[in-house]
Formats: C-alpha cells, sequence, structure tokens
C-alpha cells in the first residue's frame, strides 16, 4: 500500500537508519542487505510503498538479523587499535601454547612430528620469517596470488551475461541479479601477505562492478606470533571499508588435526547457503606439508566447503627430475652451508632443541637430512614426490620427521582432486626468477 501524501513510512525510515549505521547508503547497497531489488528500495524512499507485506517483512528481519549476528562475531579493529598493534586472536583450547607443548613432548619419541611444531613457539615464527625473506623468492609468490586474484575476481561479462572470473561469478558479480557474501578462510596464512593481496584485489573488483552484501576473512594457523602480523595487515588493508566489509577474525587452531570448531562462528553460518559462498585458501605448500592429503581432503576441506563453495590450492611444480629442483641441494653434503640452508636446519632443529632445554638435558649430536621420497606412503598422489626433512638423532639411531614438503605432477594431481567431488575452475602456473614455472595455482569448486 502507497502512502498518498508521498512521505516515507516510519518503518522504512528506520530501516534506512539501520542501514547508515553500517555505512550504506546508495539503494543498491541496501538492496543487498535486505535481498530486494534497487528499484524496490526506491520505491521505499518516495512513499510509493507504505508497508511490506508478511512475507517481504519476515524476509527483512531475517536478513537485518542475519547481518547483526554476523556483525557481533566479527572482529573489526578500531582505528587506535590499528595504530598500536593491538588485535583479537581466538585460541582453541587444543591449540593453545601449553597444549601444544605437551603434544610436541608426548610425540617426541615417534618418528614423526610435523610441520605445525615448526613455528607455533615465537622463535620458530621467527626463524620461519627469516627463512621467507631471504632466498625463497616470495616476492614472486605473492605476485602470482595477485595475478590468479585480479584474473579469476574480473567481474567484466561475457556474453551470455556471466562474470569473466571463476570466483566473481560464484559471487554474481557483473550480473544484474542480487550477489552473495564471501567467506574467505586462509588455512596456514604465515604473515598473512598472500591474503592482504587477495582482499586488495578483491575490493578493486567490486570497484569495477557490483559489489558483495558483505565479505569477512578468518586466518587460522597455530603461530600466535604469525596471526598477529597476518591480522594487523589484513586489518589494515580494509581499514576504510564499512564495518561488514572490513571484518577479519584471527584463530589459533590446529586445522590439519584439530576439531575445527571455529567452521561453527563463520559468517556464512549465518545465511542460507545460497545467499553465500566460501572461498577457503590454502597457500604457500601447506597442501604439501600436510601429513596425508587424503585425509585433509576427506575430513577437513569437506568439513568447510558445502556444494558451490571453492578452493584455493597452491603447491609446488614436480621437476622433471628431483635433481632440477633448487631444495635438491639440501640433499647433498657439503662443507659450506649457505645463510638461507642455515636458517631452515635452526628452523628445524629448533624444537627438538627447545624440548630438550625444557627438560634439562645435554644436548645431543643431531644431523638434518633431506631424503627425497617417491612411491611411498609420503606420495600417495601419483606423479608426487616429497623432500621430507628429517632429524637424524646420532645417540638414539633414529630420525624424526619434521617437515614433507612435496611437489606435484599437475595432471595427476588435478584427476586426484576431481575423484574427491571437486571441478577445476582454473589452473595458473607461477615462474621464478629464472622464468621456470615452480609454483600452480588451482582453483577448485565443490560439486
Amino acid at each position: 500500500m502507497s502512502k498518498r501524501d508521498g512521505s516515507v513510512a516510519q518503518v522504512f525510515e528506520l530501516l534506512f537508519s539501520f542501514a547508515e549505521s553500517l555505512g550504506l547508503t546508495g539503494d543498491r547497497e541496501i538492496a543487498q542487505l535486505v535481498g530486494v531489488s534497487p528499484e524496490t528500495i526506491q520505491n521505499w524512499r518516495t512513499g510509493a510503498v507504505g508497508e511490506l507485506k508478511p512475507t517481504k517483512l519476515d524476509q527483512v528481519k531475517r536478513a537485518l538479523g542475519s547481518r547483526v549476528a554476523a556483525l557481533r562475531e566479527g572482529t573489526v579493529a578500531s582505528p587506535l587499535d590499528l595504530e598500536s598493534g593491538m588485535t583479537h586472536v581466538d585460541i582453541s583450547p587444543d591449540a593453545s601454547p601449553s597444549q601444544l607443548q605437551r603434544q610436541l613432548r608426548d610425540r617426541m619419541h615417534y618418528d614423526y612430528l610435523g610441520h605445525r611444531f615448526l613455528y607455533f613457539e615465537p622463535q620458530g615464527a621467527l626463524a620461519w620469517e627469516n627463512l621467507i625473506s631471504g632466498g625463497y623468492e616470495q616476492a614472486s609468490w605473492i605476485q602470482g596470488v595477485r595475478a590468479c586474484a585480479r584474473e579469476w575476481l574480473e567481474p567484466g561479462r561475457r556474453k551470455d551475461g556471466s562474470a569473466k572470473g571463476p570466483i566473481a561469478t560464484a559471487l554474481g558479480l557483473g550480473r544484474r541479479t542480487r550477489t552473495r557474501g564471501l567467506d574467505i578462510i586462509s588455512l596456514g596464512p604465515g604473515e598473512g601477505s598472500k591474503e592482504v593481496a587477495v582482499l586488495e584485489e578483491l575490493e578493486a573488483a567490486e570497484a569495477r562492478g557490483d559489489g558483495v552484501p558483505w565479505r569477512a576473512m578468518t586466518l587460522v594457523d597455530v603461530s600466535i606470533s604469525l596471526l598477529i602480523r597476518a591480522a594487523l595487515a589484513a586489518r589494515r588493508s580494509v581499514a576504510s571499508l564499512p564495518m561488514e566489509r572490513a571484518m577479519v577474525r584471527a584463530v589459533c587452531a590446529d586445522f590439519e588435526e584439530g576439531p575445527l570448531d571455529f567452521a561453527r562462528r563463520l559468517t556464512s553460518g549465518h545465511h542460507d547457503d545460497d545467499e553465500s559462498r566460501r572461498l577457503v585458501l590454502v597457500l604457500g605448500n601447506v597442501f604439501g606439508n600436510v601429513r596425508h592429503e587424503d585425509t585433509f581432503v576427506r575430513q577437513k576441506l569437506s568439513f568447510l566447503v558445502r556444494p558451490g563453495d571453492l578452493v584455493w590450492i597452491e603447491v609446488g611444480i614436480r621437476a622433471e627430475t628431483p635433481e632440477l629442483d633448487p631444495v635438491y641441494r639440501l640433499t647433498q653434503r657439503s662443507e659450506t652451508e649457505t645463510a638461507h640452508e642455515a636458517n631452515r636446519r635452526l628452523l628445524l632443529e629448533g624444537p627438538y632443541r627447545r624440548w630438550e632445554a625444557a627438560r634439562g638435558r645435554t644436548p645431543v649430536g643431531m644431523d638434518l637430512r633431506v631424503w627425497v621420497r617417491e612411491d611411498d606412503d609420503s606420495t600417495t598422489i601419483p606423479g608426487s614426490y616429497n623432500f621430507c626433512h628429517d632429524l637424524v638423532l646420532e645417540s638414539e639411531r633414529r630420525a624424526i620427521t619434521m617437515l614433507y614438503s612435496r611437489r606435484y605432477d599437475v595432471e595427476s594431481l588435478g584427476r586426484w582432486l576431481e575423484q574427491r567431488g571437486y571441478v577445476i575452475e582454473r589452473i595458473a602456473k607461477v615462474a621464478d626468477s629464472r622464468r621456470i614455472d615452480r609454483v600452480v595455482h588451482i582453483l577448485l569448486r565443490r560439486t
């Protein structure tokens, strides 16, 4: 029913005031907020519509309730927090530093520890940062992420009206229909440089086309030191945006063996599945570091992603022979050790040395050995090989595996993923400074 005097009904005045408090003033932004068309918002503004039908009222109430719940769960840093370097980190009980220390103690006599014990402590995090900052070509890999994000978020339209980029298509960017909200979950972000690149390219894509009604980023890692850096970097990159576009959460959790309780707090959980999409980032060869890729995909990724959601994986590419891989040099004994190699050794020895110190034990003789493993239990995906990093304890005559670092045949990996319910949307290779393809990015959609 319209109002004959052309005035705006109080319910709509209240709605517009609520939207303005969120930083939303345009008809299109408000339409995305409540799930109607911009033309409907214009009718509300002009008084052409004076009240809502019951079904439409229920829709608006659900949309506003979901937004309030999402904002309540969201963690948005104030300008003062960003200036002072303060940030909030949610810590899962099973991934607290004391609990991880207990796990390390209990597993020290096993033959496998795993990569999460390398940098959950500040000393290990610092060694990891030193490793990637020198001799690792990190700038090339960050640029590769940025290039993929720019292409995959391209909202320009094809002849059929769909967006050119697969992520843009999943979100509805470039179409005249309603867009979807975006939940980004990054597993193992490190210091967060790649995640910042994704956020910046997302903002650029929204500036070229329709924006999403909301977006949130959840950073998940076991290192509190690295999480603080990553969260601050991400929050600074979105500090000028409205609250609903600046939600960044930092979660200290073990995404490989832990229960993934943080998934219950994702913003998309407050919306119908078709109103949002999740994009899970597994960058930096995290996928190639896990102990069992099949277990990770079937139990962890499948828990996080719903049909239609996306997974972005970055892995190392198999060289024609392992001897051509830059890491192969570490498998050969040498009288000289570069600074980069020394830092890698200290990173890998660190957990055992700190455990020794905590127990008051005299440091034992130790040797770091890197082995190429192929066609065994550590390389179950066809065509892959693994640079297995072991600590050899001379007095105990045994070895402890600290890190798997796999390389993959791209086609074989793609077929393996498709067999587990994923469709490959895009594949992009990234070259190193010598113009040799070293890394591949694979964008997957769950069927």
